[in-house]
């Protein structure tokens, strides 16, 4: 299969383990012939002579998953330093791409730290008892591992569900999330949901920190595989795993470069400001990054005449265009809504015309006639080139447009 952009999702619903996300991305994988188990077991046994990974087909929650286990005799405990070496050993064996071992000395680092911050001891004297060595060499490295082949461009994901009471550890009794996995997630979406136990472990946490891009819903994709990887345990009432969706971007129909993506529609009702000032805000919001920014007139209660301030952004902008719009417009309350928008594949060129050189916003398609040729929808001469050669030249606005549009039209023949 070619390397395609793909574009993941990890469904986090019922929390994240080393083992579930190891089991969901070989399912993935495989499905894809990108790798297979005797992947894992070269790696693991090579690094960790002795060490045997199993591999079960189990049920939960009335899923089919894979259950992977990992064992070693008279396992050590292994420092941070000693990974970090085991690590860099993999890569100069070409067992982990520098990109894979890149991702796994992260992921192993903020693991570090975090048992470090939570035992109050230098993070070259954590040793990962509490987890298992094996464990964690083998689920973090082998999730590396098997995440880059995968070549994700994006990776989403679901909050992460931590689960609620309290488990057994080495030192006794603890609340959840584990000390570790509560650090982890410091600046992660998460909640606790209806799951008692620990449903989010510190190796869980460690990968999905690593390899989350974007903890948001995913925009329409073509999925291509879908792998499930099962935890230890059964809960009641769900299926206690993690599934990976792997997909590429979808388009509206077969050679066409009409592409589907997610942005955030914002809006809010302003009857407190003027046209200059909300103009000025127009400008603010445009030049902070928004898609697109628009006004509508609108009549409020009691007939007051307003406008509809109504925003377009990426959808990982969402909260700090939220906070901007009320900063700046005073409104009391907004709306919020996950859209999908169809974008048509386009670039901006320049073209030398009599009065200089102007941009010229160029959108196109591929025809499904001729797959091999790109054919123009338009050709639109950029606002502020148009402005600064009529206000230069001392023409009228509308008669310089329509002359650059009719040049557009020669330069889209002669191409």
């Amino acid at each position: 299969m070619p390397n395609l952009a793909r574009i993941l999702h990890f469904d986090y619903s019922t929390g994240a383990s080393g083992d579930k996300t190891l089991g969901a991305l070989l399912e993935a994988c495989e499905a894809l012939g990108l790798a297979s188990l005797a992947d894992l077991e070269n790696l693991a046994q090579t690094l960790v002579p002795g060490v045997v990974i199993q591999r079960y087909h189990v049920i939960r929650g009335g899923i089919a998953a894979t259950h992977l286990t990992v064992s070693e005799s008279h396992a050590p405990h292994r420092s941070w330093m000693e990974i970090e070496k085991m690590i860099e050993s993999a890569i100069n064996q070409n067992l982990l791409s520098i990109q894979a071992g890149a991702t796994a000395q992260q992921a192993f680092k903020s693991l570090a730290e975090a048992e470090a911050l939570a035992h109050k001891t230098p993070i070259d004297q954590v040793h990962f008892h509490e987890i298992g060595a094996a464990d964690s060499i083998v689920d973090i490295l082998g999730s590396c591992l098997l995440f880059d082949r995968l070549a994700a461009q994006v990776v989403y994901a679901t909050p992460l569900t931590l689960g609620f009471g309290s488990f057994q550890a080495a030192h006794g009794e603890m609340s959840i999330p584990a000390p570790a996995t509560a650090n982890l997630i410091i600046g992660l979406p998460v909640l606790a949901g209806p799951y008692a136990g620990e449903m989010t472990t510190p190796t869980g946490a460690a990968l999905a920190k690593a390899f989350v891009t974007h903890w948001q819903p995913f925009g329409p994709i073509r999925v291509l595989a879908v792998g499930y990887g099962a935890g230890s345990r059964e809960v009641t009432g769900a299926s206690n795993t993690v599934r990976l969706l792997v997909g590429e971007a979808h388009t509206l129909a077969p050679n066409t470069s009409f592409t589907c993506e997610n942005a955030v529609l914002i809006e809010t009702n302003i009857d407190h400001r003027t046209p200059e000032a909300m103009a000025f805000i127009t400008e603010q919001l445009l030049a902070a990054g928004a898609l697109d920014v628009w006004q509508d007139p609108i009549t409020m209660k009691k007939g007051r005449l307003a406008v509809r301030l109504s925003l377009l952004c990426n959808p990982e902008l969402g909260d700090q265009f939220a906070q901007q719009v009320i900063s700046q417009t005073g409104s009391l309350g907004l709306r919020m809504r996950l859209v999908e928008r169809l974008v048509v594949d386009r670039e901006v060129i320049t073209i030398d015309t009599p009065w200089g050189a102007v941009r010229y916003k160029y959108g196109h398609y591929i025809g499904e006639d001729n797959p091999e040729s790109s054919q123009a929808i338009w050709l639109r001469p950029e606002y502020d080139d148009v402005a600064r050669l009529a206000q230069r030249y001392g023409l009228d606005y509308q008669t310089l447009y329509d002359d650059l549009c009719k040049l557009a039209g020669e330069f889209t023949r002669q191409a």
